[in-house]
């Protein structure tokens, strides 16, 4: 078998880089907020949630060695324990935009413009043991 480096210095042993075969599942135990609570919001309180919600995505990335992507789909499922709020789909999108930058910053991606993120999929809200977000990265072709 042929080994090669990939492009985060992974070896991988059937010569193709490991970004182009493996889909990411990262998931965040804090519940997104969505788009109507972060109108309500003071200036200052939207920054520290986004910044806060970025250095999360950045360091669950981290850990989980996500590779560098040359071109996704993400899909995004938000988690919840019962039924008892229900948001919207894709009412979480704030949420899902301060966790790809997060990913940006990680070097997961090379940016969030259509260069690199092909298509964002919102699914509606998951019963699962924790509050949260899940986040599945799937390579495309560039």
């Amino acid at each position: 078998m042929s080994t090669t480096e990939d492009a985060v210095g992974r070896m991988t042993k059937n010569g193709t880089k490991r970004s182009e075969v493996e889909v990411v599942t990262l998931v965040d135990n804090t519940r997104p907020w969505t788009a109507n609570a972060e109108r309500r919001w003071h200036h200052m309180k939207r920054a520290k949630e986004v910044s806060e919600a970025r250095a999360r995505w950045y360091w669950l990335a981290r850990m989980e060695q996500a590779p560098l992507y040359e071109r996704v789909i993400i899909e995004a499922t938000p988690l919840q324990k019962n039924r008892r709020w229900e948001a919207d789909v894709a009412a979480c999108y704030p949420t899902v935009k301060a966790a790809i930058d997060g990913l940006v910053d990680a070097g997961v991606l090379g940016g969030d413009t259509p260069a690199y993120v092909h298509q964002i999929i919102f699914n509606a809200a998951q019963v699962a043991d924790c509050e949260g977000l899940r986040l599945t990265i799937t390579p495309v072709e560039p």
